[in-house]
């Protein structure tokens, strides 16, 4: 009797949990197949390997998006300008690496975007022609066909000369071959085709194409409304469940392969455990949802902020060059100088010299004589906040001297003041012409009433573009920290699913209790009546609850790890090592291992967490090394400058160098569990413990023959 009310009381647990399905086009219950196309040499964001197969950072993506709606993706691979008019007529259903652009918005429905990348412009390394985008006016660029790099070239006419390739690596053999003068790419993927062409006479110029800024996004064919919204839907999800980070930084960091994690877990949870996670990943689909509203709406605002900012940039920047003035600021606190395009202009200097400056280096360019009058206008004007308003003699690059005017006003917090906002205008042409009415005053009255007349007009339209540009500066610092208060609340919400992924993670531990539980009553009060399957069954469940917790917990230590403070110390390794080894032997009490132990250098660290990395390698070593005849360890270290390298080898079942770099992913093994046993976690923690010290780690192997493992630590500074 009791028996039948644990397996009704799982039964309703599973029907009142599970919420009933809405009304959708696009149900989760049936597979629905879609189209995508990727083009065979998009690094690092869409390539096709040897088998013909796609791959990279928007392959990845655009699956694990289509996973969570159970959606089916089939792949065809085609040049770029093909499959664009395939998506118009519909042969597909899908591009995963699209950038939004005025042109595509009347053909294709764009996705929320999920990256941002920058423009920028390759040119031989002996061309020394082209340092700005006016330089490119007459010249011969290269660009593939129908990227929105040509969309971008043609719609700002920087040139009509342009040639247009099938792939942007014939472009960059071309460049290389001397077959043009530029390739315009986003930077990320020319410096990435770059490395994998092993093209060495090419270079990426420092100059910013604030108009070639890209957001990408899935691409759907124009009105294919309900595709669209199952494509946010599950964009929002992976963002929410931290999978989004994982891709990202397996394609651009370290590299954590999510999809293989996913593997291991599915491979291990049996059907009774994953009928309780299903249950948690629905309720978290509805808190998703909410959260992802909230964040798009933040997102939004945000968008606004920033574009707001963008114009009124752009726009301060032609005021400036049209009147020759410039925006400067000066904190008081730290000495230091944050100036605009304009002030840069006025002096003859690029941009990227003086932002910020030190306030003494800022005014080397003053004429001597003006130098000391200078820092006592700004004494007084941070002592007893007065406005600044005084004429110099100044010398650009090009050793020409100029009249600059300087103004300012200072902002006070409590009386004292600490920082200081304010223009420059290059008033020469203003006192030259003041010289020549002096000058020609005598016997010339009807010429120096036209030339004042003149003189007053210029003044008065300088004097109102001078006040137009104080009003502007006083708008963007407005709008400057409202963009840092939509800063603050984006982190805040960032915080927030943080907090909510982990909370999630702790809430599996109850269902994994009960199935424990559960399983205990069934095998000790209702044994009897078990066959021996049956009991078989109840210790499997029993042993993948136990493992699911495991799970769970080396998950929650390696978000810790990334968490933790570092308390660092000096580190006795040698007796650090003797005492893991004293440990680990106690497990193998029937296997002989040899240990040769050499001379190990003291270090500096975190003692808590060096153990661990300790306790993880040497076991290893231990584990893989039992099945031998004559197991040998072999523990070493060798000082180089400010580094110790620690070496721990063994003659055990070693692994192939080809999976190499899978071995420090979470979840990654390279033996079965039935050969070892283990999660696949202790790899992943040694290699963040490591990082987290600044250190290195690595390691190579031959199947059968053993392996060496070898990381890297600070050295104890002599003194």
């Amino acid at each position: 009797m009791r028996l039948k009310l644990i397996l009704l009381g799982m039964v309703y647990l599973m029907v009142t949990t599970f919420p009933k399905a809405k009304a959708d086009p696009f149900t989760t219950q049936d597979t629905l197949t879609i189209t995508v196309a990727s083009e065979p040499d998009y690094p690092p964001f869409c390539m096709v390997d040897e088998d013909g197969t796609p791959y990279g950072f928007s392959i990845d993506l655009i699956k694990a998006a289509a996973k969570v709606r159970n959606i089916r993706l089939e792949f065809h691979v085609g040049p770029w300008f093909k499959i664009k008019e395939d998506l118009v007529d519909g042969r597909i259903d899908v591009l995963p690496m699209v950038g939004k652009t005025p042109e595509r918005d009347s053909l294709y429905d764009f996705t929320i975007p999920y990256i941002t990348l920058h423009g920028a412009i390759f040119v031989r390394k002996d061309d020394h022609s082209i340092h700005s985008v006016g330089d490119l006016q007459g010249k011969h660029l290269l660009v593939m066909k129908g990227d929105n790099a040509e969309e971008f070239i043609r719609r700002s006419a920087i040139t009509n000369q342009i040639t247009t390739t099938n792939t942007f690596e014939e472009a960059f053999r071309m460049l290389s071959h001397g077959s043009g003068d530029a390739v315009i790419i986003q930077k990320i993927l020319g410096l990435e085709l770059l490395k994998n062409l092993k093209i060495r006479n090419v270079t990426a110029l420092d100059i910013l194409l604030d108009e070639f800024r890209q957001e990408f996004c899935f691409a759907v064919k124009k009105g294919n409304q309900p595709l669209l919204d199952q494509l946010n839907e599950g964009l929002a999800v992976i963002i929410a469940n931290n999978t989004y980070e994982d891709i990202h930084a397996q394609w651009f960091g370290p590299e954590i392969d999510m999809a293989d994690i996913s593997r291991k877990v599915a491979s291990i949870v049996i059907p009774a455990i994953f009928i309780i996670t299903f249950i948690s990943i629905i309720i978290l689909r509805r808190q998703v949802r909410r959260r992802t509203k909230n964040l798009q709406l933040e997102f939004e605002k945000h968008q606004i902020t920033l574009n707001k900012l963008y114009q009124q940039k752009v726009l301060l920047e032609r005021m400036e060059q049209m009147i020759l003035v410039g925006g400067w600021e000066y904190d008081g606190n730290n000495r230091q100088m944050t100036v605009s395009k304009g002030f840069c202009n006025i002096f003859g200097l690029a941009l990227k010299e003086n932002l910020p400056a030190n306030f003494i280096s800022s005014i080397r360019f003053v004429h001597p004589n003006d130098r000391r009058r200078i820092l006592v206008v700004f004494s007084q004007a941070l002592v007893n906040s007065s406005e600044i308003d005084v004429e110099v003699e100044i010398f650009n690059h090009d050793s020409e001297p100029r009249i600059i005017r300087i103004t300012g006003s200072p902002e006070t917090d409590k009386a004292f003041s600490h920082r200081i906002a304010g223009a420059v205008m290059d008033i020469t042409e203003q006192r030259r012409t003041e010289r020549e009415l002096i000058l020609l005053k005598d016997g010339l009255e009807v010429i120096v009433t036209e030339r004042t007349r003149q003189l007053e007009d210029k003044i008065r339209k300088l004097r109102e573009s001078e006040m137009a540009m104080l009003y502007m500066v006083e708008d963007l610092n407005v709008t400057t920290n409202e963009l840092r208060s939509e800063r603050q609340k984006l982190e805040i919400v960032n915080k927030e699913l943080e907090a909510f992924s982990y909370s999630v993670s702790h809430d599996l531990r109850a269902p994994l209790r009960g199935i424990h539980g559960f399983t205990d009553i069934l095998i000790q009060e209702y044994g009897d009546r078990l066959d021996d399957e049956g009991k078989r069954l109840g210790q499997i469940i029993k042993k993948n609850a136990l493992d699911m917790g495991k799970l769970i917990d080396d998950l929650l230590s390696f978000s810790r790890l990334g968490r933790q403070a570092l308390n660092e110390s000096l580190i006795d390794m040698d007796h650090m090592v003797q005492s893991v080894i004293q440990e680990l032997k106690s497990h193998y009490p029937g296997n002989m291992h040899k240990i040769n132990i050499g001379k190990l250098e003291p270090c500096i660290g975190d003692f808590s967490m060096i153990r661990v990395v300790m306790v993880n390698l040497l076991s290893n070593a231990f584990k893989f090394s039992s099945q031998k005849e004559m197991p040998v360890i072999e523990i070493s270290s060798e000082r180089q400058g400010h580094k110790i390298v620690y070496t721990i080898r063994d003659n055990g079942a070693g692994f192939d160098m080809k999976y190499k770099d899978k071995l420090f992913g979470v979840f990654q093994r390279l033996h079965t569990v039935r050969e070892f046993e283990g999660i696949g976690v202790g790899l992943a923690n040694v290699k963040r413990i490591i990082t987290r010290h600044g250190g290195e780690i690595d390691a190579e192997g031959n199947p059968g023959n053993g392996a060496r493992f070898w990381f890297t630590l600070q050295a104890q500074q002599s003194t």
